[in-house]
């Protein structure tokens, strides 16, 4: 062998062991050590770059800093220091798990690197789940607090209880499913604060994407924020998720708040920055674009920072979030009561002291069953920066229940908020940074599993709910149907109180969909529970309580009325309801049923709820002033035939007065009573139907009243 190889061999060997010894030395930025001084030079000028936004202590600062110190530590990645100040970059970025290897790094080759480097280990630890580790480090950073330094020994106290709570809740996971919503929806660009309609067929969220309205860039590197939605039909995909366009979209930050349950009014912030701005509203017009947004009024929005909003169901209060200077910390939740007097929304309160704590309170969302609210909270027994939780309203006695965690690993030890429930509580979204992500941040959906059931003891019902659940998760997922490890599964509602109703209201002749005016009206309090215009191709879903009975007309100028009943219980909760609607314009020979017409049993005395049926009747009339029409009363085959065509009559007559009250001309109307000679569900088909409720239900249909128009 040669000089020149030999030499050769011994430069590799001494190489190769300088890399060895060098993953456990620390090796400082000192240009004696280096023989490439231009990589040297190009090094420190970054670092010194990073130092000028490092030491000035924001977030967005460190996350340019950040950019600095990576391409520094290209060039000396066993830099204590250097490592030291990644990892605090991390920690103060939406990417913190990638803080722990600088860190421990750090620590392990220069335990004297900083004096607060136990405090930051050990938060790096928490984030990693890894919480007896952490709590071993917090202590030993708390042995170095000055015994007088209260504020901070209570800090630390804080966070070693969040750590214990940590071990608490990954002991006991909560099952639940949690997937990427994929390409649809995510791209390489950050999306988050997802809203969604309570029927799950509507999603709204912020992205900083390069089809901004404005395209412009801040100082993060990010394009400004703007509202992106995406739409699915039951049991399908999500559509490609799209700008909402400029009546919504500005050349300044526009971030989604909060969505009505029918996803038909839309709470949008919009300013110039996370801390100067107000929240607006917009909704959404008949032929499916938006309404100019309009600042929600001066009882919410203020000189401070107002972040997050929700409607109740019926859109009548509002929760909202404000770091207003009356709180009780540094974000409260707030709620307002919207005035029919002023048209306004009402002076705010804050909810008290079992919601609000002297810690954060922030990403508020109120579920369509009107009584549970979740939101996200530092101040609670969390598992670390923000976790969510869930607070239940008490009608009766006007109390917040104590705030619950909902459980790892929906919380992790970071930041978790923003997250927004369906209406039968089955899915939920929330967005988050994660390995394997699209983005800096992504969209995700939780799927709420129950407990786990013996395979063998499984029906063939609850196979059929697996099979069934599976589906709907593969249509959330791109198709992916995820496993549970051979685990039969049963689909939980964290409280099982609504329903979803849908369906499709089309012209009777072209069988095309219309948009048109839906009024429900629960039949046992006769009061509006919810008024809603279709989407421009007829279709509409709502969420209703389960175990009332409701009334639904449909309505629309140049058309006739229809109108269906429905009776619910509870065991109808989570489920999905089709009521479909055909209206027909008021021609000579045509007729349309009203169903929603009530007497008193075997009575002929016309019940309050049936006004709004006949007033809608009287609109079609005054609009058509030379119609003339035909009331026919029908009723069921129960009671004596002659009775029940007297009775018949006699309804038909109390409907007419009605009409003539209102101003209808009495030889417009013509009555007749068929009494039970026209039944629409035979008796035969009554008698084969099972349950009392499917019977009277049928009965329900016999009796009815048909307008039949004998001239336009």
């Amino acid at each position: 062998m040669n000089k020149m190889i030999r030499n050769i061999l011994t430069l590799a060997f001494v190489a190769l062991y300088t890399i060895a010894i060098s993953q456990d030395k620390d090796i400082p930025f000192d240009k004696r050590l280096f023989e490439d001084k231009a990589g040297f030079t190009e090094a420190s000028k970054n670092i010194k770059k990073g130092d000028f936004e490092f030491f000035d202590g924001s977030s967005d600062n460190q996350a340019k800093a950040l950019e600095y110190y990576l391409k520094a530590n290209e060039f000396n990645p066993y830099s204590s220091m250097l490592n030291f100040k990644i990892g605090a970059c991390y920690l103060n970025s939406n990417q913190k798990f990638k803080s722990l290897k600088y860190i421990e790094f750090a620590e392990k080759v220069n335990p004297e690197v900083d004096e607060n480097i136990k405090f930051y280990l050990a938060q790096a630890k928490q984030l990693d789940g890894q919480f007896d580790e952490a709590i071993v480090n917090y202590r030993l950073f708390k042995d170095q607090i000055k015994r007088g330094d209260m504020v901070q020994r209570q800090f630390i106290n804080k966070k070693i209880e969040e750590c214990e709570t940590g071990k608490e809740l990954k002991a006991h996971p909560t099952r639940v499913w949690i997937d990427n919503l994929e390409d649809s929806i995510n791209t390489e660009f950050p999306e988050f604060s997802p809203v969604i309609s309570a029927d799950n067929r509507g999603l709204f969220f912020t992205g900083r994407r390069p089809d901004s309205e404005g395209g412009k860039i801040d100082k993060t590197g990010f394009h400004y924020e703007d509202v992106y939605y995406a739409e699915r039909g039951f049991g399908g995909t999500w559509s490609k998720s799209k700008n909402i366009g400029v009546t919504i979209n500005s050349d300044s930050h526009d971030a989604t708040v909060g969505l009505s349950p029918d996803g038909k009014s839309l709470l949008i912030y919009r300013g110039i920055n996370s801390k100067n701005g107000d929240i607006f509203i917009t909704r959404e017009k008949e032929d499916g674009n938006w309404e100019e947004p309009v600042s929600i009024g001066d009882n919410i929005n203020t000189e401070f920072h107002e972040s997050s909003a929700s409607l109740s169901f019926d859109e009548k209060t509002l929760f909202f979030v404000s770091d207003k200077p009356d709180g009780k910390g540094q974000h409260d939740i707030y709620m307002s009561n919207w005035d029919e007097e002023t048209q306004a929304w009402g002076e705010a309160m804050n909810l008290g002291d079992v919601i609000n704590t002297e810690y954060e309170e922030k990403g508020v969302f109120f579920h369509p069953d009107n009584r549970t609210l979740y939101f996200s909270s530092n101040g609670h027994k969390t598992m670390g920066g923000l976790d969510i939780f869930k607070s239940v309203y008490d009608a009766e006695s006007g109390d917040w229940s104590e705030p619950e965690n909902i459980g790892y690993p929906i919380n992790t030890p970071d930041d978790d908020v923003y997250f927004v429930v369906t209406g039968n509580e089955r899915y939920a979204y929330y967005s988050s940074y994660q390995d394997g992500g699209k983005g800096e941040k992504d969209i995700y959906i939780i799927t709420f599993l129950g407990d786990k059931k013996d395979a063998l003891l499984a029906d063939a019902g609850l196979l059929e709910m697996e099979y069934k659940q599976s589906e709907d998760v593969a249509s959330n997922n791109g198709g992916d149907i995820i496993n549970d490890g051979g685990d039969i599964v049963e689909n939980i509602n964290i409280a099982k109180k609504t329903l979803v109703v849908k369906g499709k209201v089309v012209d009777g002749k072209t069988k095309n969909g219309i948009a048109s005016n839906l009024k429900i009206i629960n039949t046992k309090t006769n009061k509006t529970v919810k008024e809603v215009v279709t989407n421009p191709d007829g279709t509409y879903s709502v969420i209703l309580p389960a175990g009332e009975d409701y009334a639904f007309t449909v309505s629309k100028d140049s058309y006739t009325i229809a109108s269906q009943n429905l009776k619910t219980t509870k065991k109808d909760a989570s489920t999905e309801k089709t009521l479909n609607f055909e209206l027909f314009p008021p021609v000579a020979g045509g007729e349309f049923t009203l169903r929603n017409i009530y007497f008193d049993f075997d009575k002929s005395n016309l019940r309050d709820l049936s006004v709004n049926e006949l007033d809608n009747l009287v609109s079609i009339m005054k609009s058509h002033p030379t119609m003339i029409i035909e009331l026919s009363g029908h009723t069921d085959s129960r009671g004596d035939e002659t009775y029940n065509q007297q009775l018949s009559e006699a309804r038909a007559n109390v409907a007419r007065e009605y009409l003539i009250k209102k101003g209808i001309d009495k030889n417009r109307i013509q009555t007749k009573g068929y009494g039970e000679s026209r039944l629409e569900v035979s008796n035969q088909e009554i008698s084969e139907m099972k349950g009392w409720n499917a019977k009277n239900a049928g009965h329900q249909k016999n009796r009815r009243t048909i307008v039949k128009v004998i001239r336009e």
